[in-house]
């Protein structure tokens, strides 16, 4: 009886870590200034998966399949289906990697004195977790559309200058 129920929890261990390797992790920040896009909803092959989301704010890591096409909509707050999109990006994640998805732009046609057109930035090697637990890892990312080209300065260690300038995507 022990050596089957040892098989089980064997069995259900592989059975986990091969269900694992299917899935990609994703966060998800919305960084798009532009008031026609200050709520949206975020569909992932015609599934809602952001349901009213909005600006200055990011999800947490979450699983999504990965190693098949995904279609990730941007559809007004008010949107009943992806159909309703204003962008949409095609992507495949690689199985057990991690990324980020910055929204970044304007949709506007009219509005903006500087009018980026709107883009989702996939940033591949995601970290949920600093590599070392004295380091803090952090991604650059100039999602500003209004905002000249800057230097991203570290000044408390001092370590100097982290990133030369950086512009908008």
């Amino acid at each position: 009886m022990k050596k089957i129920t040892k098989l089980f929890w064997l069995g259900m261990v592989l059975i986990s870590s091969i269900s694992y390797a299917q899935n990609a992790r994703l966060q998800v920040i919305h960084n798009s200034p532009d008031l026609a896009a200050a709520t949206v909803d975020v569909y992932v092959n015609n599934i809602i998966l952001l349901n009213d989301f909005t600006f200055r704010t990011a999800t947490p890591f979450i699983d999504v399949p990965a190693g098949v096409s995904l279609s990730i909509d941007v559809a007004p707050s008010t949107s009943s289906s992806s159909a309703e999109g204003i962008f949409n990006l095609t992507a495949t994640l690689a199985a057990g990697e991690t990324y980020i998805i910055v929204a970044n732009g304007i949709v506007s046609a009219t509005g903006y004195s500087v009018a980026p057109n709107f883009n989702l930035n996939v940033y591949a090697l995601g970290r949920e977790a600093a590599t070392s637990p004295t380091n803090t890892d952090v991604l650059e990312n100039h999602g500003s559309p209004d905002a000249p080209t800057v230097d991203v300065v570290e000044t408390s260690i001092p370590a100097g200058t982290i990133v030369d300038d950086i512009s908008f995507p």
